[in-house]
């Protein structure tokens, strides 16, 4: 049954919440470690609708992996009408597990089957309407895994990904802080 406006708005936010509290109680539960970064969306009206619906909808939430090959080099993709490089990743669909969502999306994007080794990052965001401050701050997850190479030449998917790359070092141009920070062992 679909929600109506009224109620999904009254209770969404709670909502949003107590399920990333649960994801993130469960990946702690099954990964060491890893680190938790806090970010906050502020997202023009017709995309923070899009992501209501997702989460509303139980979709919310995305995952990608950190790929290295067997020389260290990293994988990463620039997505079109972007100029900063990131790991491959994208949206979770409703009923799937970040692992599988990351996988999905790495093979998707880049050509490149990979396999998970551990759990590097979980974003914890904040989504928030850019234009109209009244409407209800959501939470949502993005979950960065680390992982290997098992196979793949990298190909960037038509119609969304630019280019997809091996490198040695962080790019000049990133799509957000962390893609600079994180380690790329060719180049350590």
């Amino acid at each position: 049954m679909r929600e109506t406006p009224s109620t999904t708005d009254s209770d969404l936010p709670t909502r949003s919440r107590e399920r990333v509290a649960d994801w993130l109680a469960d990946l702690r539960d099954r990964y060491a470690d890893f680190e938790r970064v806090e970010k906050r969306w502020e997202l023009a009206p017709a995309a923070y609708e899009r992501d209501r619906e997702r989460i509303a909808a139980g979709e919310n939430g995305g995952a990608g992996i950190w790929v290295t090959n067997d020389d260290g080099e990293v994988l990463l993709v620039r997505n079109e009408g972007d100029d900063g490089w990131a790991d491959p990743g994208g949206k979770r669909e409703a009923g799937e597990s970040f692992e599988a969502a990351a996988r999905r999306e790495v093979r998707e994007e880049t050509g490149v089957e990979a396999t998970i080794t551990g759990l590097r990052e979980a974003h914890v965001l904040e989504v928030v309407d850019e234009t109209d401050s009244d409407r209800p701050l959501l939470a949502s997850l993005i979950v960065i895994f680390d992982g290997e190479c098992a196979g793949g030449n990298p190909r960037p998917r038509e119609g969304e990904i630019a280019a997809t790359e091996w490198v040695a070092s962080p790019p000049r141009a990133v799509l957000y802080p962390e893609v600079a920070d994180r380690p790329y062992p060719a180049s350590e």
